[in-house]
């Protein structure tokens, strides 16, 4: 049973609930992975301790994170040095990809402090069309899901 559902029902009964979690609520450091179009995203994040978090929705302003999992830290290890082999940032913006998702891979303490965005396709989860350099990071983002 997921987790938040079986704490709610702790709640009901007397215990206690399941807080709601944001991006600048993430343990530092945290990775990030940000597939939108402007209005509709999808979100990845592993916090810094070892948690996966995920949204996917449409016009929700400040998405409300989903707990999935715990990554091992050999994982952990693997995201964190892919991120760092990435190349500048290319400078996507959403008004360059011309309708496209916008994939932006960020390093968050509290805000996002560095990373890259470039365009991808124009499904969530459809790695195939980034660049080389970024596939490996999405591939296994996704893969903590």
């Amino acid at each position: 049973m997921h987790r938040c559902l079986w704490l709610a029902m702790v709640a009901a009964v007397g215990g206690s609930g399941c807080s709601t979690k944001y991006l600048e609520d993430l343990s530092a450091p945290a990775l990030v992975w940000t597939q939108g179009t402007g209005l509709c995203s999808k979100i990845v994040a592993v916090d810094g301790g070892r948690t996966v978090w995920t949204n996917q929705g449409c016009e929700d302003g400040r998405p409300e994170l989903n707990e999935v999992r715990t990554a091992t830290q050999a994982q952990v290890d693997d995201l964190w040095a892919t991120f760092e082999a990435l190349p500048p940032d290319p400078g996507a913006t959403l008004e360059n990809c011309s309708g496209d998702l916008l994939d932006s891979f960020e390093r968050w303490e509290g805000q996002p402090l560095s990373g890259a965005s470039v365009c991808d396709g124009s499904q969530y989860d459809d790695v195939a069309d980034l660049p080389d350099a970024f596939r490996p990071l999405a591939a296994a983002l996704k893969a903590l899901e």
